[in-house]
C-alpha cells in the first residue's frame, strides 16, 4: 500500500501540506491514514542505527527518529526524536545535506534491505534538511537535484512541480539561521529563535547518538565538512 501511495500526487501534497488550489489536506490525509494505517517507514543504513519516519496522516504529523535496532521501540532508549512538523509548526530542520546524501549512498549499497528506493528516500528526507541564510546558492542547486528526482516520478509538471520542489526543500524564515560547529555537540543549526530546528542547545537533540550515526555513515566530524 505504501509503495502505491508514494506514486500518487496526493501523498506528496499531504506530505508537504500543500493546500494550493483548494486541495483539502485534512480530508486527503484521513484517506491516506485509512489506507496505510499508522505508518512507520524504516530506512536501514547499517547494523547500528537506522532512520524511522512516522507518517501520521490522520493528524498531518510527521516525525523523524534515529533508532537503535536492538531497542527501537523504547522511546527513552532506542527511539530518539530528531524532529517533527505538522500544520502548526513547519519543518523543524534536523539534517545536513551531506547526511542525506550519505544515507542514500548506504541504502543503495544494501538494496535488499530497503522498503523504498533510495531515490524516494531522498525525497522523503529532503524536508528535514536545513539551509542557513548563508546557503542560498546551495539551496538552489540542491533543489535542482530534488527536481530531477521528482520529475522521474512523473507526478507533477510546470508550476505544480516547482511548488512541490520548493516545499520539499524550504528555507528558514530567520536571517540568522546557520550551521555552526560546536566542539562537544558537533553541528548545530539555529538562530535567536530556535524553534525551526531541534538541533541546538535549546532542545533535547540526541547529539551523542547522532555523532555515532554520522560515523556509521562515514562523515567526518570537522568544520571543513561544512558544505
Amino acid at each position: 500500500m505504501l509503495q502505491t501511495a508514494l506514486h500518487t500526487p496526493e501523498f506528496w501534497r499531504c506530505y508537504v501540506l500543500d493546500e494550493t488550489d483548494g486541495f483539502d489536506v485534512d480530508a486527503a490525509g484521513k484517506r491516506l491514514a485509512e489506507e496505510l494505517g499508522g505508518t512507520n517507514l524504516d530506512l536501514p543504513v547499517g547494523s547500528n542505527w537506522f532512520l524511522r519516519l512516522n507518517l501520521a496522516f490522520q493528524v498531518n504529523l510527521f516525525t523523524l527518529y534515529l533508532c537503535d535496532p536492538a531497542d527501537s521501540d523504547d522511546v527513552a532508549g532506542g527511539r530518539l526524536e530528531l524532529g517533527h512538523w505538522d500544520q502548526a509548526r513547519a519543518h523543524p530542520f534536523c539534517l545536513r545535506w551531506d547526511e542525506l546524501e550519505a544515507v542514500v549512498r548506504r541504502m543503495r549499497a544494501e538494496p535488499d534491505r530497503q522498503r523504498v528506493s533510495p531515490e524516494l528516500a531522498m525525497l522523503l528526507l529532503a524536508p528535514w534538511v536545513g539551509h542557513g541564510s548563508d546557503e542560498q546558492d546551495l539551496l538552489a542547486a540542491r533543489r535542482r537535484i530534488i527536481a530531477g528526482e521528482l520529475d522521474r516520478l512523473g507526478l507533477f509538471h510546470g508550476d505544480a512541480a516547482e511548488r512541490i520542489v520548493e516545499s520539499l526543500l524550504m528555507p528558514v524564515s530567520e536571517d540568522d539561521y546557520a550551521w555552526r560547529w560546536d566542539a562537544e555537540a558537533g553541528w548545530t543549526f539555529g538562530g535567536e529563535y530556535s524553534c525551526y530546528s531541534n538541533r541546538n542547545d535549546d532542545h533535547r537533540f540526541p547529539f551523542a547518538e547522532f555523532a555515532e550515526f554520522r560515523r556509521l555513515l562515514g562523515i567526518a566530524d570537522e568544520p571543513a565538512s561544512a558544505h
